[in-house]
């Protein structure tokens, strides 16, 4: 009788090669198509979220796609001519911006020489730049600086004298007493 064999009957083709052959052909060609597959799969799940996440924003697209909408709208309008606008201008430096020739004395058809404006008027028209925020200093009506200057901001007084410095120990919250 023949002896058993101990292996499998049939062999894949590159194990029927010669005994002495190594098989390592085929552990080279399941580690290509196991990288080729986990490549093609992170693809697809890329590709498969990308999408997922499209989708839920959809609201928040349809909502920039609007307001850009809207923006290009508010571009395309404001090249188009219009008035220009009136601006505010202090009520201390109003009479610096009267017309004489308006107030309703026709004296002379000659201009009246222009006279050169204090150093209080100046500041107080912000021709002249002052050290405190927001302060417009008070003149009187010679353009000197009033007794009593008050910074608004700070809710602070004191007194001056006509140049415009400041009175020694003046400076008090609310109205200061200058004589």
């Amino acid at each position: 009788m023949a002896e058993p064999q101990e292996g499998p009957l049939l062999r894949t083709p590159s194990e029927q090669g010669s005994v002495g052959q190594p098989r390592g052909g085929s552990n080279k060609q399941a580690l290509k198509v196991a990288g080729l597959t986990v490549l093609a799969a992170v693809l697809i799940a890329g590709q498969a979220f990308t999408a997922y996440m499209m989708y839920s924003q959809k609201d928040r697209l349809n909502s920039l796609e609007s307001h850009s909408a809207r923006l290009e709208e508010l571009g395309r309008r404001a090249t188009v001519v219009r008035s220009p606008m009136k601006m505010a201008l202090p009520m201390n430096s109003l009479p610096l911006f009267l017309d004489e020739s308006t107030t309703g004395d026709k004296k002379a058809s000659t201009p009246a020489p222009k006279k050169e404006l204090s150093r209080c008027l100046q500041e107080a028209a912000g021709l002249v730049e002052i050290q405190l925020p927001d302060f417009r200093p008070r003149c009187d009506e010679n353009g000197d600086y009033a007794a009593q200057q008050c910074w608004d901001l700070a809710k602070k007084c004191w007194c001056v004298d006509k140049s415009g410095a400041i009175l020694q120990d003046t400076m008090v919250d609310g109205p200061a007493q200058c004589g």
